[in-house]
């Protein structure tokens, strides 16, 4: 390898063709390359001029790796600052492991006061990727907000809905701290509670989007028929791919679902029998506020969970009511609710939870999954009692939420039975079991959905079985059944869901896991059934990634399936390319550092493929990078290596990692050299050239490219001149000194310098950017109709005033006064009328004014530019 090979390679690898967006990052990875992920990454990638999205696939198919491939190939395109903030510490190791399995990205994690005590000045001003918590960002706002973030990624980003409220203190804080930095939002539930979350959301990345609350509220809350249009508005901001989507690309078992209907024992349905006539009482010390229907379902769900959550809320009660006067009677009743809660023993729902385990890790055997259930209950109390029960005969850990999470790391490398509140619902990947309980039922269909999808998501190798309890005699979970088929319908106007939480309704224990057994398949179908589904779409899945414009939807649908055609097999036949290339010019970087430096040395291992540091004590410098505000020195590690699970990660030598950027900008050549190669071929002259195209001097892309002419002025094509420098080099030589990229020049003009295709570069990369302008464009119209619309509101409050006083006056015939009243208030109305009409009309011109100019600005972007470097020009001769 010469060095003008080492450089050409070098200067590919970093700045490949648009078309091959991501490939680096996948090849520095090892994952597994899913169309819809693909097709998430370039949604958020499309546009300079996008100021956000929110990727809300459903649960379980990989948001977190999406949301690392784009803050991968941010970085890879030199975003320097870099934030990901997550809502809990406790999923904090979650996402460490993540990325040192499967990314090379260097990172940065702030959670504790000593952590800022540890770097002089700001420790949020470090190269890469922070990683911090909603609570310690917003704690430190004043430093996480002073760095100039390129892109901010939210975990679990419902919990920033309420941002559009001014007293929602932790969501405003993280809105500063994101400043004007793209905003990444990750959440499975864009719609929580109602629309208004999905309202928030969008808010937090741009707040002119939508209209204001009450219009917003007016037009969309509780009004399904317009949630089409609601759909269309958000469309550019909102990627969602379903399962039933993934399912064609991607290993996603079934869900098979079954509900367990019991019947209380005479003593539970006594017990209920006195809440119910308690909630019913016509007053109420303990709860003087709460009307019956609000009261029934909690204290009725509580029996519901366990007696043990009823006991304890009911003895709170009682404490609270021995301190008023006048609670004699109403305490003597709620200890006749503790008395029955007594006579109880084991609750049924418990025996049937216990039976429900053993039959359930049977067919678990069966079926070649794993002997774990994951268990979630509403009450810390039922959960107790549980573990109890539970914790008899099986493995049990239970987890409640804060930093502490090992008993989720216990769950997957031991444990067999996890019982968890709904914190433990977020976040967590539990694909190492296929068994989910519902032992409390819950109002919302997305918080049950998010259950289910600890297990049922990529990575599960089972079908998952999800079991629900429920006492149809309880008047709390009837409710809370018609209330999740509800809540289904206001995600799914807009959203859509492809799977059931709720299903499978039986009555008797055999008949229902007779009924899921037939539905549940063996591991190896599961496996052959997904081979099938690949094998029958293998011909659209070969093909390579299709421009931004053909990406341009929110869906991930069959139609932009077609359109993306990025197969797992293709990414890894490139990534192996590009990882073999980079191989190659490693080991060319480091004989190059042994010829020049006598006081160093490292050791290559082809068969190994690893760099090891000969000198363990004196590690030199090899190189400086820019870390977005400062040029620091990179001292060697060790020792270095190629392989997937080379360890430690910093020492993995990757298209992403420092050391690997590193050597692709320190590699140097001369500005013109000769070779002589074995091969037929015509005496040419071939150059390679570094394009940038700009749009008001902001860079959009760039390209290197190779154009060639031979002695007798032929022109030689890009492929021609790559040929030429596959042949086998004889010799070569250099002229003039020796320079990396960073310190080239132009020089003197060339005739090669005519022949760069810098009007078809530029057409290609308009062609590209034309959707974005498009969009923006669009943007900045809707964004002044809905200015102009806030300014007539004032005016239309004004004329509705001024009616409804003139149609009183028609009323008044004979109060000669309350008239002279009514005509002076009226032409009093009419002036501010008048007024309000000619401030209007001057505040709309200004907002037409103000839309020209930015819409004549982005017009201006429209036209690329480009700038053109030389990197070397050689003449290559055949070998005599």
């Amino acid at each position: 390898m010469t060095p003008f090979h080492a450089y050409f390679l070098a200067r590919e690898l970093d700045a490949l063709a648009e078309r091959e967006k991501l490939l680096p990052v996948f090849a520095a990875s090892d994952i597994v390359a899913y169309p819809f992920q693909i097709a998430a990454a370039h949604f958020a990638l499309r546009s300079p001029w996008q100021k956000g999205v929110i990727l809300c696939d459903e649960a379980g198919l990989g948001k977190s790796h999406e949301a690392l491939l784009i803050l991968a190939q941010r970085y890879l395109e030199g975003a320097a600052h870099l934030l990901l903030c997550i809502p809990n510490m406790d999923l904090l190791p979650q996402w460490i492991a993540l990325l040192d399995r499967h990314y090379t990205l260097p990172y940065t994690v702030l959670r504790e006061r000593r952590d800022l005590e540890c770097t002089d000045g700001n420790a949020f001003d470090r190269s890469g990727l922070v990683i911090t918590t909603y609570d310690f960002a917003a704690a430190h706002e004043a430093d996480a907000a002073a760095i100039a973030w390129d892109l901010v990624a939210f975990e679990e980003a419902n919990a920033l809905s309420g941002v559009y409220r001014e007293d929602s203190k932790l969501p405003r804080a993280l809105y500063r701290v994101a400043g004007t930095a793209f905003k990444l939002l990750l959440t499975g539930t864009p719609i929580e509670k109602n629309i208004f979350d999905l309202y928030g959301l969008i808010w937090f990345i741009d707040n002119s989007v939508l209209p204001d609350e009450r219009e917003y509220q007016a037009r969309y809350l509780r009004k399904p028929e317009n949630y089409p249009e609601l759909a269309a508005r958000v469309s550019k901001y909102c990627f969602r791919t379903l399962r039933s989507q993934a399912r064609g690309y991607a290993k996603l078992p079934e869900r098979v679902l079954l509900t367990l209907e019991y019947s209380p024992t005479p003593e539970e349905s006594a017990l209920y029998r006195l809440l119910y006539a308690y909630v019913n009482r016509p007053e109420k010390l303990a709860f003087p506020e709460m009307d019956a229907y609000d009261l029934a379902l909690r204290l009725l769900g509580l029996q519901s969970s366990s007696t043990a959550a009823i006991r304890q809320t009911v003895s709170g009660v009682v404490q609270r009511l021995e301190k008023l006067p006048g609670a004699a009677e109403e305490i003597e009743a709620l200890r006749a609710i503790l008395a029955a809660c007594d006579a109880i023993g084991v609750d049924t729902k418990a025996r049937l939870l216990m039976e429900t385990l053993k039959r359930g890790f049977a067919l678990m055997k069966q079926r070649g999954a794993a002997r774990k259930a994951v268990i979630f209950t509403e009450s810390t109390a039922t959960q107790n009692m549980l573990s109890s029960v539970v914790s008899t005969k099986y493995k049990t850990v239970c987890y409640h939420g804060g930093a502490d999470a090992s008993a989720i790391q216990q769950f997957i490398a031991e444990a067999e039975v996890l019982i968890s509140t709904d914190h433990g619902a977020r976040g967590f990947h539990l694909a190492a079991a296929s068994f989910v309980i519902h032992y409390d039922l819950l109002y919302n269909t997305l918080k049950m959905e998010q259950r289910i999808d600890r297990c049922h998501r990529l990575g599960q190798q089972n079908d998952v079985l999800s079991v629900a309890f429920i006492n149809k005699e309880n008047f709390a979970d009837v409710r809370k059944l018609e209330l999740v088929s509800k809540r289904r319908l206001v995600s799914d106007g807009v959203f859509g869901v492809s799977d059931a939480v709720i299903g499978g309704f039986a009555d008797a224990l055999d008949a229902g896991f007779a009924a899921a057994a037939k539905r549940l398949r063996p591991a190896r179908q599961v496996e052959a059934d997904h081979q099938g589904i690949l094998t029958a779409r293998a011909p659209e899945n070969r093909q390579a990634v299709a421009t931004a414009e053909e990406l341009l939807f929110t869906t991930f649908t069959g139609e932009l399936a077609d359109k993306v055609r990025l197969s797992p097999q293709y990414v890894q036949q490139r990534a192996a390319e590009l990882n073999a290339t980079l191989w190659e010019l490693v080991k060319y970087f480091f004989q190059r550092w042994n010829e020049a430096h006598g006081d160093s040395r490292f050791v290559i291992d082809e068969a190994e493929k690893t760099v090891t540091a000969a000198d363990a004590e004196k590690r030199p410098v090899l190189f400086y990078y820019w870390d977005g505000s400062r040029n620091r020195p990179y001292r060697s590690q060790k020792q270095y290596g190629m392989a997937r699970d080379f360890q430690p990660g910093t020492g993995r030598v990757t298209l992403t990692s420092i050391i690997g950027r590193g050597i692709l900008h320190e590699l140097a050549c001369a500005e013109s050299g000769t070779l002589q190669v074995q091969g037929d071929i015509e005496a040419c002259r071939i150059g390679l050239y570094h394009v940038i195209i700009l749009s008001e001097k902001r860079r959009i892309t760039e390209r290197s490219v190779l154009v060639g002419q031979t002695d007798a002025g032929r022109p030689l094509s890009e492929e021609q001149c790559r040929e030429l420098l596959r042949l086998p080099v004889v010799s070569y030589a250099e002229e003039g000194a020796n320079h990396p990229q960073w310190l080239k020049c132009a020089g003197r003009h060339d005739p090669l310098d005519d022949l760069v295709p810098i009007q078809a570069l530029l057409a290609e990369q308009a062609q590209t950017l034309s959707p974005a302008l498009a969009e923006e464009a669009a943007r900045l119209r809707q964004a002044a109709q809905q200015k102009k619309s806030e300014q007539a509101k004032g005016l239309t409050a004004l004329e509705m005033q001024l009616a409804s006083l003139e149609k009183e006056r028609k009323t008044v015939t004979g109060d000669r006064l309350q008239r002279l009243a009514l005509d002076k208030r009226i032409n009093q109305l009419r002036r501010e009328v008048l007024q309000r009409q000619e401030k209007q009309f001057f505040d709309a011109l200004r907002v037409d004014v103000e839309l020209e100019e930015q819409l004549q600005t982005l017009a201006a972007r429209e036209k690329l530019t480009a700038k053109v470097m030389r990197e070397f020009i050689i003449s290559v001769e055949r070998n005599t």
